[in-house]
């Protein structure tokens, strides 16, 4: 039982769950409601997840210093950029070696695999992703009233 950082329910059942880069807890109304990602629950024996544990933490770390995001615009470059090129959705797939139905589903706004990106990305001659920053696991310390929710936060200018 714990108090949701979304919504401020207080005393309900509260799932650690990823917004944005940061883990929060929250209630499942909330989790439903904002299509939250809940952390997952090692059920691994202890002997076995030790060794395993090592190895995943140091290859967690390894791409985690090379990972890239996608850009929050990036369909809107795309489209910039192919019609100043003066190309057509089909030129682009040819010229970039994808599917036509891939050039139309990431100019709306689809996330398509990172192969495909790239292609388009390198077709284009275009930045489409952005380096990760690390993920923000700042707490917030409890008062004696009702917690802080992410909404007060945001309030005071965060």
């Amino acid at each position: 039982m714990g108090d949701c950082e979304l919504c401020g329910k207080m005393s309900v059942n509260t799932v650690k769950a990823r917004y944005h880069k940061s883990i929060i807890e929250s209630c499942n109304i909330c989790i439903q409601k904002m299509n939250l990602v809940p952390q997952r629950v090692n059920t691994r024996s202890t002997a076995r997840s030790l060794s395993v544990k090592s190895n995943k933490l140091h290859s967690r770390k390894k791409n985690l210093s090379n990972s890239k995001t996608l850009i929050d615009n990036f369909s809107r470059i795309i489209t910039k950029k192919r019609g100043e090129k003066d190309l057509s959705k089909l030129e682009l797939a040819k010229i970039a070696g994808v599917r036509l139905i891939d050039i139309q589903n990431i100019e709306s706004g689809k996330i398509l695999e990172d192969k495909v990106v790239q292609k388009i990305e390198k077709a284009l001659v275009v930045d489409l992703f952005t380096e990760d920053s690390p993920l923000d696991n700042r707490r917030l310390k409890k008062s004696e009233h009702s917690g802080m929710t992410l909404g007060d936060f945001l309030d005071n200018g965060g």
